[in-house]
């Protein structure tokens, strides 16, 4: 997370908004790595259905 916030510049809304979705698609790798790797992660989210009712 820091390494998004120092290399995005912007201290507009745009700037947040993108350093948000950033954020977002890296955590969301995150648990699509530990799926693949960890059997309580893919326990917890046995499909990308539950994944999109977990983020909501």
């Amino acid at each position: 997370m820091n390494l998004v916030s120092s290399s995005v510049d912007g201290k507009d809304e745009y700037g947040r908004l993108l350093r948000r979705t950033l954020m977002r698609y890296i955590n969301l790798l995150g648990v699509l790595i530990l799926r693949s790797v960890s059997t309580a992660v893919f326990k917890r989210f046995p499909s990308i259905e539950h994944i999109v009712t977990a983020a909501c």
